[in-house]
């Protein structure tokens, strides 16, 4: 997975280079095209023409700054106007937009284009107008070797959020597979907005896995269920936690082995903070991306070494053997306190780390224990050369209950 910053809240339309620069000075090596940027000046139709003007004069500014800094656009978003914008012949609107989105998107080099789809009407009324939709897109995007992206949506009934086009796996499934037959082609997939699944109350992990290869690229947001906010993720705390279900959102990306592009957008707590605060926002942010990239790519890091061993024998390592053990096995575990050296723990034999240097040079050593930098100095320290990895369990593919302060446990170290 890679986890890049959208634009959305520090990207000024009119002077991009900028916050081009504070997303770069952060830590964020590349970013998307969000035409929604430019499209402001579209309420007021009598002005359309020339808004549309500078619209495109404004995305093309945006990409050549982008260009000129070194940050790669592989994905852009079309835009798309929020029900409470009066926007006259909005629809008429949203789809020219976007077949000049296409266009443009292929001029510009980049592979991927996120569309919404089309609100209003019955259910059936509304499936039928973004069939039509989006298999006329799709002939266009086919044209110029694009990839589209549908993206999930909410409705609102009487001030209460439902599942809108695109809202629920399998319909979402259905259409992109329906598309793409029709198509003759693999053109459409499909982009998670996990803000939407978190206000319509939707298990992010069936969601996930439902669209398995489909899932192309997701939002990563956070709002408090109520309100259609962009926060930055685990922001939104209550009671000791997130108002948002990241667990299920992180374990469904692991089962499907999600290795798209992943789009942090943080508008709505940028734009609440100061100007000075926001490069230090942002660089907490990327933070932020780089923790939920190493969650989601967990299972791939231990896919990677053929032979492994755990440093530490405590809660973590026992997680580890509860949910790797069998398809990952470690060699064994060692650990800094004596009086476990020699003892079985969860099925292995406790080292003293000393032990590790006898270890073959391609044989990897996960930290299993949250003191992670004074662990790795003092593996570092012994000269090893083996590839040190961490390891973490607060998204585990399901929980234990056993405690490490077992009776058993503690009578064979007191032994």
């Amino acid at each position: 997975m890679k986890v890049i910053g959208s634009p959305m809240g520090i990207v000024e339309s009119r002077r991009p280079r900028g916050g081009l620069e504070k997303l770069g000075q952060s830590g964020f090596a590349e970013t998307v095209l969000d035409f929604g940027l430019f499209a402001g000046g579209f309420a007021v139709k009598t002005r359309r023409s020339e808004s549309e003007a500078h619209w495109q004069e404004w995305a093309n500014r945006y990409v050549e700054e982008a260009k000129r800094q070194g940050m790669p656009l592989s994905l852009a978003f079309a835009p798309h106007f929020q029900p409470e914008q009066t926007i006259a012949d909005r629809e008429e609107l949203e789809r020219r937009l976007a077949e000049i989105c296409i266009q443009k998107a292929a001029e510009y080099g980049i592979e991927t284009l996120v569309v919404c789809g089309l609100a209003g009407g019955s259910y059936a009324e509304n499936a039928a107008k973004n069939r039509e939709y989006f298999l006329r897109l799709g002939q266009v995007a086919q044209a110029v070797k694009l990839r589209l992206l549908v993206v999930n949506s909410y409705r609102d009934m009487n001030g209460h959020l439902v599942r809108g086009f695109c809202g629920e796996p399998a319909q979402a499934v259905a259409f992109v597979d329906e598309i793409n037959a029709a198509l003759g082609a693999e053109v459409l997939g499909f982009c998670l907005d996990a803000g939407v699944c978190n206000l319509i109350g939707i298990n992010m992990y069936d969601f996930v896995t439902a669209l398995g290869a489909r899932l192309q690229a997701v939002i990563l947001r956070e709002n408090d269920g109520v309100h259609d906010d962009s926060l930055l993720p685990f922001s939104s705390a209550h009671g000791g936690g997130s108002r948002m279900d990241w667990l299920n959102l992180i374990r469904g990306l692991r089962a499907v082995h999600f290795s798209g592009v992943a789009v942090l957008d943080f508008r709505t707590t940028l734009t609440a903070l100061s100007g000075l605060l926001r490069p230090a926002m942002l660089s907490f942010a990327h933070k932020v991306a780089e923790y939920l990239t190493w969650q989601v790519q967990m299972e791939e890091c231990l896919r990677r070494y053929s032979s492994r061993v755990l440093f530490g024998a405590g809660n973590m390592c026992r997680a580890y053997m509860k949910c790797y053990g069998e398809e990952f096995p470690p060699l064994y575990t060692c650990d800094n306190n004596p009086q476990v050296w020699g003892k079985e723990f969860c099925g292995l034999l406790v080292h003293a780390p000393e032990d590790l240097r006898s270890l073959p040079e391609d044989c990897a050593i996960f930290i299993c224990n949250i003191y992670y930098e004074e662990i790795e100095r003092q593996l570092r320290d012994m000269g090893l050369k083996n590839p040190i990895e961490r390891f973490n369990d607060e998204f585990m593919p399901s929980f234990h209950f056993e405690r490490l302060e077992s009776d058993a446990w503690k009578e064979q170290v007191k032994g």
